[in-house]
């Protein structure tokens, strides 16, 4: 719930961090107005709002459609930096297929069955019989076995395994187990045996964090929302993180916060309850007497952090830095 009118000295929030799917997109893929208007209110003073979801970059029409200049995003779990804007990826965290392959192996012998996908920054690729668990089309899928279809040099953004007919939580412990620290392992789909990997040590706060130091904000100053395990870390780091009332249980119990429902229009009521009882004050009070602090040539509010540098053209026009010099960090 909304935290109590009149507490002391709490920073300001200078950025808010939230999810997509079931925090503030329904499974119709539509923001609710008031979650809108909130979020708008935010920007309107000053709070920076950035996305974070496991989505793929090329899976953000409703951003483009509902929210118009969304800013920058942050996508497969930390793995992209993304300006919708602009159709730019920023900063990609990739794995090899020297990596990739042999997860691949040792699942398939220990959990026969499963089918995989691998996503890269121009397509995705799915064995066949892989069915989507959402209703969102996907532009740019190969369908064919993804170990023939990925060619030597491929970079893999994010790896997907799932076994229809498990159970989601058995399923993911026992991937976890397989996978060990060779990648990152977690899930967003309560209902689904899905899991999602990612370069090794790779999550959705990692990435947060570099990006809001770039912007000299510190972990007390965001404000994070989110639902599923592959926000977690994200909310434990955050000054102010908020598991969804009607999230997985495991994260609402292991958050401090709880947002009402999305249903209930949960991130808009934190974030009106937080204009109206505290920025203002927590402005007031602030070290800096509510000014912006800066770094030279510190990122503005919709540019990506300034350690991605010298983007490279992709085919569909979009650019991206897919350095690995950090893909075991």
């Amino acid at each position: 719930m909304p935290e109590a009118a009149g507490v002391v000295n709490r920073p300001p929030v200078r950025l808010i961090a939230s999810d997509l799917d079931g925090t503030v997109l329904g499974h119709d893929f539509r923001f609710r107005e008031r979650t809108v208007a909130a979020l708008a209110a935010a920007r309107d003073v000053g709070i920076r709002v950035v996305f974070v979801t496991g989505r793929p970059s090329r899976w953000l029409d409703p951003l483009r459609e509902q929210i118009g200049d969304a800013g920058v995003v942050i996508c497969s779990n930390g793995a992209v930096v993304y300006n919708p804007a602009t159709d730019r990826v920023l900063e990609a965290s990739v794995f090899g297929l020297e990596d990739a392959l042999p997860v691949i192996e040792d699942i398939t012998r220990a959990l026969p069955g499963t089918l995989f996908a691998a996503e890269t920054l121009q397509r995705v690729h799915t064995d066949p019989g892989w069915s989507r668990t959402d209703r969102m089309e996907i532009r740019d899928v190969t369908e064919a076995p993804v170990t023939g279809s990925l060619i030597p040099g491929t970079e893999v953004v994010k790896l997907l395994a799932k076994l229809d007919g498990a159970d989601p939580g058995d399923y993911f412990e026992r991937v976890r187990r397989i996978v060990g620290d060779r990648l990152s392992a977690t899930h967003s789909v309560a209902a689904a045996p899905l899991v999602e990997m990612g370069q090794r040590g790779l999550t959705k706060a990692r990435t947060l964090e570099r990006f809001t130091a770039e912007l000299v904000i510190d972990r007390s100053e965001v404000m994070a929302f989110g639902d599923m395990p592959n926000d977690l870390e994200m909310l434990t780091w955050a000054g102010r993180g908020y598991a969804m009332a009607d999230g997985h249980p495991g994260v609402v119990a292991a958050v401090e916060r709880t947002a009402p429902a999305f249903s209930q229009d949960g991130v808009a009521q934190v974030i009106e309850h937080y204009l109206a009882h505290e920025h203002d004050a927590a402005l007031r009070a602030a070290p800096s007497g509510g000014s912006t602090r800066t770094r030279e040539d510190a990122a503005p509010p919709h540019a990506a952090p300034s350690h991605a540098v010298a983007p490279r053209e992709i085919p569909g026009g979009a650019v991206a830095d897919t350095t690995r010099k950090d893909r075991h960090g």
